[in-house]
């Protein structure tokens, strides 16, 4: 009788605890519902620079305001600065390799464009499809 009472609770348990362990993997709050932005990848980056940029303008408040010196400014204004270059060169390669990726070779179209299906000669300069049997231009 004990088997079965221990049974029924692990029944019972996976019967709870199964429909949050289902709708936390069904609907992450990371991941959109449309599938994932193009500037996923790009996101901790532009997070990690946007607080250096707030970190520098609250050095700079605090050196408009009196609050630090000239040679203070400069000393703590420093690291920040060297640490947003680096960020940045993060970024523009980040986005290279992302434009890389993505990039997609244009269609090569013919100009003096026979029908490879039909063989019949499209006169129309401008057509993309084959007046006759309708064959894509693109090669």
């Amino acid at each position: 009788m004990d088997f079965l009472l221990y049974l029924y609770c692990i029944i019972f348990g996976i019967i709870l605890i199964a429909p949050f362990v289902l709708f936390h993997f069904r609907f992450r709050l990371d991941e959109s519902p449309f599938g994932k932005e193009e500037e996923a990848d790009l996101k901790p980056i532009i997070e990690k620079k946007r607080n250096l940029l707030d970190s520098l303008k609250d050095i700079r408040s605090d050196f408009d305001s009196g609050k630090l010196s000239e040679e203070e400014f400069q000393s703590q204004s420093l690291p920040y600065i060297e640490a947003l270059d680096s960020v940045e060169l993060e970024l523009k390669e980040k986005k290279l390799v992302l434009t890389n990726q993505t990039t997609l070779p244009s269609p090569k179209i013919n100009d003096d464009w026979n029908c490879s299906n039909c063989g019949s000669f499209v006169a129309v300069p401008n057509a993309k499809f084959c007046p006759n049997c309708g064959t894509s231009r693109l090669a």
